[in-house]
């Protein structure tokens, strides 16, 4: 009648073993420049991807430049996923989505992936900008990407870079900023509050409309600047909250787990609006945050102080 009881006690051995050799086999990496990464011709770069397995948060700050290393290339074997090679390699489920440009976590045998040493985005750049151009515009050590992104001192820049994730509290503040009127050409200096503090492990780019700011989920959300809450709770971005600032500007944060104000009220900048979450296509707990000017998306680096 129990003959059920030792063949689950088989399954939880086999479990186990399972997760112990995964703990002790490292990756078997190769390195393997960043370029690479827009070989994947015919898929689009993903937004967020919600996955079945059950929520991972790796985050991995860009370590000093004397202990980053290139970006390496790995061979998937039976039974890997996205989410077991991340865990092994210690970043987020997110960063090898978006880097590989893959729509789901599922991995083939023998397919390879780029594994990067931390989190961070793939950006598409114009290769004949300045390495260090490019570095002021991200906020990052130019050493660091050079290094990452496995380039020479005097080589071309690839198509695509990959931008180390960084925490808010190093992000030195830009100058200001003067986003011009589109309808009527007048300009307005304006400056807006961190919304939140962790690791921003996305950044803004053609895909990706705002910047990502991960986190221990209920980690508290501030609104950006004072004005009037237009939206509050679940829609396309899970549950999130949006603050028209009455001078053209909205802001918008995404994913929460609780919103804190309701619509329609007026809130101050600094003011608590939410707790983070992972609501919505999102696979780890993090604020999705938004600025938008007369609807156009903005990137939040160039207006946050």
């Amino acid at each position: 009648m129990a003959w059920w009881v030792p063949r689950l006690a088989t399954h939880g051995w086999a479990l186990a073993l399972a997760l112990f050799v995964l703990g002790l086999a490292p990756l078997e990496l190769v390195r393997h420049p960043v370029a690479d990464a827009s070989a994947n011709v015919g898929v689009t770069v993903p937004m967020k991807t919600t996955i079945d397995a059950p929520t991972i948060s790796a985050l991995s700050v860009a370590a000093p430049t004397d202990q980053l290393r290139p970006i390496s290339s790995y061979q998937a074997k039976p039974g890997d996923s996205v989410v077991t090679v991340a865990v092994a390699a210690g970043i987020g489920i997110d960063t090898l989505l978006q880097l590989n440009r893959l729509s789901s976590t599922a991995l083939a045998a023998g397919q390879r992936l780029l594994v990067p040493p931390v989190d961070g985005t793939l950006v598409p750049i114009d290769p004949n900008q300045s390495l260090i151009l490019l570095a002021q515009t991200f906020r990052v050590d130019p050493d660091v990407l050079r290094r990452v992104n496995d380039l020479r001192p005097d080589g071309k820049l690839p198509s695509n870079l990959f931008i180390p994730a960084i925490s808010t509290a190093e992000v030195a503040p830009a100058p200001l900023a003067s986003p011009g009127d589109p309808s009527s050409g007048r300009e307005r200096v304006v400056r807006f509050g961190w919304p939140t503090q962790g690791t921003i492990t996305q950044y803004f780019w053609q895909y990706h409309p705002g910047i990502d700011i991960a986190n221990e989920v209920g980690t508290l959300e501030v609104a950006a600047d004072g004005g009037t809450v237009i939206w509050s709770g679940w829609g396309d971005y899970g549950i999130y909250v949006e603050i028209d600032h009455g001078n053209g500007f909205h802001t918008i944060y995404a994913h929460m787990s609780k919103a804190l104000v309701s619509k329609g009220q007026t809130v101050a900048k600094g003011q608590r609006i939410g707790l983070m979450g992972a609501t919505g296509r999102a696979t780890g707990p993090h604020l999705h945050f938004e600025i938008r000017y007369l609807g156009v998306p903005q990137n939040p680096i160039d207006l946050l102080s």
